[in-house]
């Protein structure tokens, strides 16, 4: 049985009410505490607490960052299965939970430090590590522009325009086939990453390729701030994770477009290695190449 309380999580990660990795992945982890926490260890406690897990991850099938959050406090409920363990399961479950909100912090904070008075940004969509890079460098008293991304259909963008003007942070909003206009005069292309593959390809919110194609071609460097929770490290979606299909809704309404026309939605686009500059991650600075090398070696153990 689903429980109440991670419904309705589910269905504002679903709904987007809650969007972006490290958000997704925070309230997964805290309401899978939370469930812990209240939730008997009968025999079927294993069976129940994968079931919610489950419901929670195929809400957004294009996020390991949630996949492999779940994956781990699945691996710590196994081992602490027993009524007596419950304290040491919710300890672990806790202490991952500290521990994944101070790599997103560091990685917002090693990001800011490329910020310079003066600074020309770029970001497209919402991402709440790009976001805190951006408070942070603000609160030190860096003087600084940041453009962002309309980012339709959903306007990802107005979160972050908003959040960084109420900030008092410059901000110029852009709809979103102006990038080549704006990438003529900015420093850097900030974004965050949804998925990263095993070759350093990047899955992220539809219209991040385009835009870093362009930077490409400026010159202009292409910064992806993530964390190494983000790596699909199942060998099997590495070589065809299908892209997340969108309602047309979002595009058009239905009651208001003509019956017989066709739109596709995807949420996501993928960009090839090449054109990423460098990740920031809570682990240091990696070039695509030696991301996956470390990840090899630390997390998958080759």
């Amino acid at each position: 049985m689903i429980d109440l309380d991670i419904k309705k999580v589910a269905e504002d990660i679903k709904l987007i009410k809650i969007q972006g990795a490290s958000n997704i992945e925070i309230a997964a982890i805290e309401i899978i505490s939370k469930y812990v926490s209240k939730t008997p260890k009968t025999n079927n406690f294993l069976e129940e607490l994968k079931e919610n897990v489950n419901y929670l991850i195929k809400q957004r099938l294009n996020e390991p960052k949630l996949r492999n959050s779940m994956n781990y406090i699945l691996s710590k409920a196994n081992k602490y299965k027993l009524e007596k363990d419950n304290l040491k399961l919710l300890e672990e479950i806790t202490n991952y939970n500290i521990h994944t909100k101070k790599g997103n912090d560091y990685v917002s904070e090693l990001a800011s430090q490329m910020i310079t008075t003066g600074s020309k940004i770029l970001t497209h969509c919402h991402s709440t590590l790009v976001e805190n890079a951006f408070l942070k460098a603000f609160d030190r008293g860096i003087n600084f522009e940041v453009y962002c991304t309309e980012t339709r259909p959903r306007y990802q963008g107005h979160i972050t325009a908003k959040n960084l003007s109420d900030h008092g942070i410059k901000v110029t909003m852009i709809v979103d086939s102006a990038v080549s206009h704006i990438l003529k005069e900015v420093d850097y292309l900030f974004t965050g990453a949804d998925v990263i593959f095993s070759d350093g390809s990047i899955m992220n919110k539809l219209g991040t390729h385009t835009i870093s194609l362009m930077a490409n071609n400026f010159k202009t460097p292409h910064i992806v701030l993530t964390t190494t929770h983000c790596c699909e490290v199942n060998d099997l979606l590495n070589a065809r994770e299908e892209i997340e299909e969108r309602s047309a809704d979002e595009v058009w309404e239905e009651k208001e477009r003509p019956k017989s026309l066709k739109i596709k939605n995807p949420a996501f686009d993928i960009v090839p290695n090449e054109l990423i500059d460098k990740f920031i991650t809570e682990e240091g600075v990696f070039s695509p190449e030696t991301l996956y090398l470390w990840v090899n070696q630390h997390i998958l153990g080759k």
